[in-house]
């Protein structure tokens, strides 16, 4: 059960995706996020998860060449989950990476 201040993950939208933020509150079945990109908005609790990202985790991430989403999974994540390095899988190319540019299915 998610409370204030618990890194998360979450369906932008009710989409297919689920990006990184933290629980700004709790009100019954309804959570209010913080985006790690800076967005907010109030998601039904079915739609939020633990942030459960690790060394190997398959993401996808802006690729700073053009801005475009990618696969790629992470290769060193810091404690919180907000500074990622990840490995892109078409041609193996590393960056570092903040949270607030990936998202994973």
């Amino acid at each position: 059960m998610s409370q204030a201040g618990d890194r998360i993950l979450a369906r932008w939208e009710g989409g297919d995706f689920w990006f990184p933020g933290t629980v700004h509150s709790r009100n019954g079945d309804t959570i209010a996020i913080q985006y790690d990109d800076g967005m907010s908005e109030i998601r039904p609790s079915d739609q939020v998860k633990p942030l459960d990202w690790d060394v190997g985790s398959a993401i996808h991430a802006v690729w700073d060449g053009n801005g475009a989403w990618f696969a790629c999974h992470i290769v060193r994540i810091d404690g919180e989950g907000r500074n990622l390095r990840v490995r892109f899988d078409d041609d193996d190319t590393e960056q570092e990476t903040p949270s607030g540019r990936c998202r994973s299915r």
